[in-house]
C-alpha cells in the first residue's frame, strides 16, 4: 500500500491511509461535510513536509484495528500503547498528544485542589457515563457528586455562579475545552488538578514491514519539529481557545 517508501520519502507524493473513529472531537470530527480536528490538521502538516498525501478513512474502532492488523490501512489514530498493540503497530517515539482527565473550576472561584480529600465539601460534577480511572472511581463515594448525562450539561452547570450548581467538574481535558469554546465559555474555566495523563499516538501498521517502520520514524521526527516550532500548539489553540 505504501511501496513508495522504498524510494526516498520525498521523491514524490503518495497516498498513505490513516484510519480513525468517525467522531472524536476535537481530535477528529466532521462539520458541514468537512473533516476537521487537531489530529487531522497535525497529520496534514506532517505529511506535507514528508511529501505524502494523507487519506483519512473513518470507521468504528474495531474495524480500524483490523485494517492496520491486515495491512489494509497504513496508520491508526489515536491509540494508547499496549504490549498487545505493539505486536502489530509501530509506535513513534513522539506521541501526538496526552489524554488527560482533569478537574475544572471557574477562574473567579480561585479553588485550589492538591488531592482527592480536598474535594470533600465541594459539589463535584461528573459524567455518569464515564470512568476517570480506578483511583478516582474507588474514592468518589466519599464525595458530593453531581451526575450529568453529558459534558454540555457539566459545562453549563459549572458556568453558573449563582445559584451555585457545581463547584468543580471532572472531565477529559480536550473535549471539555473544545465544547466550552463552542458554548462561549472558553475564558471562564481553568484546570486546577490533573487526575491522569496518558500519551496517545499515530501508530503504523507492521503488516507492511520496514516501510511502515521508516515512516513511523520520519513521522516522529517531523512531529517533534512541528512541536518545537510551536505549530502543534497553534493548531491546538485554534480548537481549544
Amino acid at each position: 500500500m505504501i511501496t513508495i517508501l522504498l524510494l526516498p520519502i520525498n521523491a514524490f507524493a503518495e497516498k498513505v491511509v490513516f484510519v480513525s473513529l468517525d467522531n472524536l472531537p476535537p481530535k477528529v470530527y466532521q462539520e458541514d461535510g468537512q473533516l476537521k480536528g487537531i489530529y487531522i490538521d497535525v497529520i496534514r502538516e506532517v505529511c506535507k513536509r514528508l511529501n505524502i498525501e494523507p487519506e483519512f478513512q473513518l470507521y468504528p474502532w474495531k474495524r480500524c484495528v483490523r485494517m492496520v492488523q491486515n495491512g489494509k490501512a497504513d496508520a491508526i489514530f489515536p491509540p494508547f500503547f499496549t504490549e498487545e498493540r505493539g505486536e502489530f503497530l509501530y509506535f513513534p517515539s513522539e506521541p501526538m498528544s496526552f489524554t488527560r482527565n482533569v478537574i475544572f473550576a471557574l477562574k473567579t472561584r480561585n479553588i485550589k485542589v492538591k488531592n482527592f480529600d480536598e474535594l470533600k465539601g465541594l459539589i463535584v460534577g461528573v459524567n455518569s457515563e464515564y470512568s476517570y480511572g480506578s483511583e478516582f472511581d474507588s474514592y468518589k463515594n466519599n464525595l458530593n457528586l453531581e451526575y450529568c448525562g453529558d459534558e454540555e450539561t457539566q459545562i453549563k452547570k459549572l458556568a453558573v455562579e449563582s445559584p451555585k450548581r457545581m463547584d468543580v467538574a471532572i472531565a477529559s481535558e480536550e473535549p471539555f475545552k473544545f465544547l466550552s469554546k463552542q458554548l462561549g465559555f472558553s475564558d471562564k474555566f481553568e484546570v486546577i488538578y490533573v487526575l491522569s495523563e496518558k500519551p496517545s499516538y499515530v501508530a503504523f501498521s507492521k503488516a507492511t514491514g520496514e516501510k511502515s517502520k521508516l515512516l513511523s520514524e520520519k513521522f516522529s521526527t517531523i512531529l517533534s519539529n512541528l512541536r518545537e516550532e510551536g505549530i502543534v500548539q497553534q493548531i491546538e489553540d485554534n480548537y481549544l481557545k
